[in-house]
C-alpha cells in the first residue's frame, strides 16, 4: 500500500512539473518559423545567433525598426513595461501602495511633465526620417503588446494589454537621464552636515577639485581653474531601493588612434557601469537596410541605441557627471503660503495636480507647487526638514528644456564623418555624456555633451543656494563651442572614466566626478603600451589592480606598525599580507578583503560620533568620500580623528588601530582565523536581482542570476562595486553593463559580453548563458559577417500583412 502510495505521489509530482515546464515553455520567444504582421511593408528576415541576438535584414528603414521594435518587445516588454511606469511615476498601480513614495517623487520633480512636452515637441509628425524609425519601432512593440504572448511577470502581477505612445518612449529616456543626477543623493546632506559641524569638518573632505587626472582637452582653450563639491540623503536613497530597474552609476572608454595599435587603426573599448539587473540593461541588435549596416546596444523601449559601430565609425558612453541638478531655499510668505520672496517681491507660486492610481487602492491626489527655479520637494522627501524649515525648490536641466536625444542618437548612427557625428552630439541637452569617438579613416575624439550651467562665481552648487535674494541665480548655458573636448591629440587617445574634465575656455566646470583611481590606471597603461591589439585590451578591460588602494594600505599598514607588538598572530598576518597588496582584486586574492573591511571600521570609528549613524550611513558610499579616503586616512591633524563621545582626544592611531581589532575579528567570526583562507572571491559575488527577487522576494530564487564569485572591486578598471558595510559579503551593486571591443581594421570581429544575457525570458537559454563568461572576464563576437550570420543562426521570417 506504501509503496503503490509513493508511486502515485511520484506520479503526480511527475505530471506537475512536466505541466509547469511546458507552461513556462509557452512564454518562450519565437526564434524560427514564420509571422505574418500587420504593419510590415515587405519581408522581413531575421537571423538569431548563438547568443540570441538578432540580425535584421530588411529593405527599408522603417520595416528595419518595425522588425526591431516587434523582436525587442518579446525579448523585454517586462523591463519595457517598468521603464515606462518608473519615469511617468506609475508603479503603484501595478505594484501597490509601497511605491506611492517613489511615484510622487518622479511626479513631483516632473519627469512625466518633460516626457510629455518632448513627445509633443518631436514627434507631433510623421515626416523626418527619424521620426518614420521611432513610428516603426513604436508600432512594432505594439504589435506584440497587441498580439504576441504576454510574459510570465504580466501574468503574476495582473498587468494589461496597454499599448505604448510616443509619451511613453520619452518617460524611459528622461528616467534614464536621471538616474546621472547624483545631486539628489549629496547636496541636501552636504548642506546639513555644514550647518551642524561647520568647515572645520567639511574642508577635510574632497569636495572640490584637488588636484590629480583631469580630462585633458584638445586643442587647449584657456585656463584657471574653480572649484566643485558632493555628498548624500537618506531617502533618496531609499527611493533608488525600491526601484525595480537599474541605476546609471559610472563608466569607462578610451579610443586609441592607430598610431598606438598593432593593426594601425583605430581601437575604442567601453563598459558602462549601471546598477546590476536582471534582464540585463543592454539589448544588441545588428540592423541591415539600405545604405546602413549598424549594430547597437538598445535600453529597452528605446528604438536608437546609446552606443553603437557601422562599419565606417564606433562610438562609446561614459557618464559626464556635470552638476545640472541646483536646489534653492525659498521663503515663503507670512501672509500667503502660495507665494515666496525673489528679491524685494512676493511671487505666486504654481500649481500642477497629480492623481496616482494604487493596485487595491483609493487613488492618491497631490499638489504640486512650483518657485520660478522649478518643484517644491518637501512633501516627496524626508527628512529635508532637517536641513531647512523653509521649502526647498529644485531646478535640474533635463526637466527645463524638451530633450532631443533621439534625434541625436539616431544621427549619430548616420554619421559619414567626424563632423557629423560632433553636429550630433552638440544637440544634447542632458543628461551630460562622454562621446567617445573613433573611425576607420583614423579620427578620435572625446566629447562633454551637455548644456553646460554658467553660475556666479561665488556659488558653491553642492550646497542648498538661496532662492529669495537673486545672488544665487544660474546665468545661462555655454555654446556647444566652449564644451569640453579632444581631438586626434598628439597622445594618440583620449579616454574618460568620470573624472574631472580639465579646464577648457578658462572654465573646470562643477560636478559630482568620480575618483581619478581608474583614470589614473587607464592613462598610466596606455602610455605604456604602442602595439595594442584584441589580447592586450581584453586584459585591460578586465583589469583589476587599483595603485591607489595599494598606496592607501601603505598608509594604514604604517600607522598600525607603531603598534605591531601588541597584535595577535591573526592580526599579525592580516598587517603583512596588507602591506604587501599590490591592488589586485583577483579571485584568490587576500588584501582586499581585509582593506574594504578595515577601511569601512575607520570611517566608522571616525565620523559616526560626529554624524549619528543614519547620516554616516547615507555619506559614507558617496562618490565624495570615495575621493576623500586617500586624503582624509593621509591627514593625521584632522578632527574627525578625535571622539566627541569622550574626554579623551583620539588620535588617528587610536581609530585605526581600533578598526583594524574590529575587522580582523568580525573577519576570524566569519572565514577563520587563518588570514590565508580570507580569500577575495568568498566576500565578493555577483547576482543579479530581478524585481520579483528584489528584498529578498519570494521569487527570486527562480528568477535571479547567481550570486557568482567575480573579480574586480571598488574604482579599478573593472569596476565591480559595492557599498561599505559591516556585512560579511559586499553585495555588488553595480559594475560594467556590457564590455565592448573594437578594432576598426576587424570591426566584424568586435566582441563584447553582458552580464547576464539577451533575453528576458527566464525560460530561455539567452537568460543566462553570458552570465559565467561575463565573471569569468570573457567575451564573445558582435557579428556583422552576411555569410557567418546565416551559417550559424535561427532564421525568423516575418511577412506583410
Amino acid at each position: 500500500m506504501l509503496k503503490k502510495l509513493i508511486i502515485g505521489v511520484l506520479v503526480i509530482l511527475l505530471i506537475a512539473s512536466t505541466a509547469v515546464y511546458f507552461y513556462l515553455q509557452s512564454f518562450h520567444p519565437t526564434y524560427e518559423g514564420t509571422l505574418t504582421l500587420q504593419g510590415l511593408q515587405e519581408e522581413v528576415e531575421v537571423y538569431f545567433d548563438e547568443y540570441g541576438i538578432p540580425h535584421i535584414y530588411a529593405q527599408s528603414e522603417e520595416d528595419a525598426y518595425f522588425a526591431f521594435g516587434y523582436i525587442h518587445a518579446q525579448e523585454r516588454l517586462f523591463q519595457m513595461e517598468m521603464l515606462r511606469r518608473v519615469g511617468s511615476g506609475r508603479l503603484a498601480e501595478i505594484l501597490g501602495e509601497d511605491l506611492v513614495e517613489t511615484d510622487q517623487f518622479f511626479r513631483t520633480i516632473g519627469l512625466k511633465e518633460t516626457a510629455e512636452k518632448s513627445a509633443k515637441a518631436y514627434l507631433s509628425e510623421r515626416t523626418a526620417p527619424y521620426q518614420k524609425a521611432m513610428y516603426a519601432y513604436l508600432d512594432g512593440l505594439n504589435a506584440y503588446m497587441e498580439n504576441g504572448k504576454l510574459p510570465l511577470e504580466f501574468q503574476v502581477l495582473g498587468i494589461g494589454r496597454e499599448a505604448f505612445t510616443t509619451t511613453d518612449i520619452y518617460s524611459i529616456a528622461v528616467y534614464m537621464g536621471y538616474t546621472f543626477s547624483i545631486a539628489f543623493k549629496t547636496d541636501p546632506l552636504l548642506t546639513k552636515i555644514q550647518h551642524k559641524l561647520g568647515e572645520k569638518y567639511t574642508k577635510d573632505f574632497a569636495i572640490g577639485y584637488k588636484g590629480g587626472t583631469a580630462i585633458s582637452s584638445y586643442p587647449k582653450e584657456g585656463s584657471g581653474r574653480i572649484s566643485e563639491e558632493e555628498l548624500i540623503n537618506k531617502a533618496i536613497g531609499q527611493i533608488f531601493d525600491q526601484l525595480p530597474v537599474p541605476v546609471w552609476s559610472g563608466s569607462n572608454s578610451w579610443v586609441v588612434s592607430g598610431s598606438k595599435t598593432k593593426s594601425g587603426k583605430v581601437f575604442l573599448a567601453n563598459d558602462a557601469h549601471i546598477g546590476y539587473s536582471q534582464p540585463a540593461v543592454w539589448y544588441e541588435a545588428h540592423l541591415e537596410y539600405p545604405n546602413q549596416s549598424f549594430y547597437g546596444n538598445f535600453v529597452a523601449g528605446m528604438p536608437f541605441s546609446t552606443i553603437g559601430h557601422t562599419k565606417h565609425h564606433a562610438w562609446g558612453v561614459t557618464m559626464l557627471e556635470n552638476d545640472d541638478t541646483d536646489f534653492y531655499e525659498e521663503k515663503l510668505n507670512p501672509d500667503n503660503p502660495n507665494q515666496v520672496q525673489f528679491k524685494d517681491t512676493w511671487e505666486d507660486l504654481k500649481t500642477r495636480h497629480e492623481r496616482i492610481k494604487v493596485k487595491g487602492k483609493e487613488d492618491v491626489e497631490f499638489e504640486v507647487k512650483i518657485s520660478r527655479h522649478g518643484p517644491i520637494i518637501n512633501d516627496c522627501i524626508q527628512g529635508i526638514d532637517e536641513v531647512s524649515a523653509n521649502p526647498i525648490a529644485v531646478s535640474m536641466t533635463l526637466t527645463k528644456f524638451t530633450n532631443p536625444v533621439f534625434q541625436a542618437f539616431y544621427q549619430c548612427a548616420k554619421a559619414k564623418d567626424m563632423e557629423a557625428f560632433e553636429n550630433a552630439c552638440a544637440m544634447m541637452t542632458a543628461p551630460g555624456f562622454n562621446m567617445m569617438y573613433g573611425d576607420t579613416t583614423g579620427n578620435i575624439a572625446w566629447f562633454a555633451t551637455a548644456k553646460l550651467s554658467k553660475r556666479p562665481a561665488h556659488v558653491n552648487s553642492k550646497f542648498i543656494l538661496k532662492g529669495y535674494d537673486g545672488d544665487d541665480e544660474l546665468l545661462g548655458y555655454h555654446d556647444w563651442a566652449e564644451n569640453p573636448k579632444s581631438i586626434n591629440p598628439p597622445s594618440g587617445f583620449v579616454y574618460s572614466s568620470n573624472n574631472q574634465p580639465d579646464t577648457a575656455f578658462g572654465i573646470l566646470h562643477q560636478g559630482y566626478y568620480l575618483p581619478e583611481n581608474r583614470a589614473k590606471r587607464i592613462t598610466t597603461l596606455l602610455k605604456e603600451e604602442d602595439q595594442w591589439d584584441m589580447d592586450k585590451m581584453k586584459r585591460m578591460i578586465t583589469d583589476g589592480v587599483s595603485p591607489t588602494y595599494a598606496e592607501v594600505a601603505k598608509e594604514i599598514t604604517s600607522v598600525l606598525a607603531q603598534n605591531a607588538g601588541e597584535l595577535n598572530d591573526t592580526q599579525t598576518q592580516a598587517l603583512e599580507l596588507l602591506k604587501s597588496w599590490d591592488g589586485q582584486h583577483d579571485l584568490e586574492s587576500i588584501a582586499p578583503t581585509i582593506f574594504y573591511k578595515v577601511v569601512y571600521h575607520i570611517l566608522a570609528r571616525a565620523m559616526q560620533d560626529e554624524l549619528g549613524e543614519k547620516d554616516f550611513t547615507a555619506i559614507v558610499n558617496t562618490m565624495m568620500m570615495w575621493r576623500t579616503i586617500p586624503l582624509l586616512l593621509s591627514n593625521d591633524t584632522s578632527l574627525w580623528w578625535d571622539n566627541t563621545t569622550t574626554d579623551d582626544t583620539e588620535s588617528r592611531q587610536t581609530i585605526f588601530s581600533e578598526a583594524f581589532e574590529r575587522a580582523t575579528s568580525a573577519l576570524g567570526e566569519q572565514l577563520g582565523n587563518n588570514p590565508q583562507a580570507w580569500e577575495w572571491q568568498k566576500v565578493h559575488q555577483i547576482a543579479h536581482k530581478h524585481a520579483f527577487g528584489l528584498e529578498g522576494g519570494p521569487l527570486g530564487w527562480y528568477f535571479n542570476v547567481g550570486p557568482i564569485p567575480i573579480n574586480g572591486g571598488h574604482e579599478v578598471i573593472n569596476n565591480v562595486s559595492f557599498d561599505l558595510t559591516a556585512d560579511e559579503m559586499h553585495t555588488i551593486s553595480f559594475g560594467p553593463s556590457k564590455r565592448i571591443l573594437i578594432d576598426l581594421a576587424e570591426i566584424e570581429n568586435a566582441v563584447s559580453i553582458l552580464p547576464t544575457g539577451q533575453s528576458g525570458h527566464v525560460a530561455s537559454k539567452h537568460y543566462d548563458d553570458q552570465a559565467q563568461l561575463y565573471a569569468d572576464g570573457k567575451f564573445r563576437n558582435m557579428m556583422m559577417n552576411e555569410t557567418e550570420i546565416k551559417e550559424g543562426s535561427r532564421k525568423l521570417v516575418l511577412k506583410a500583412k
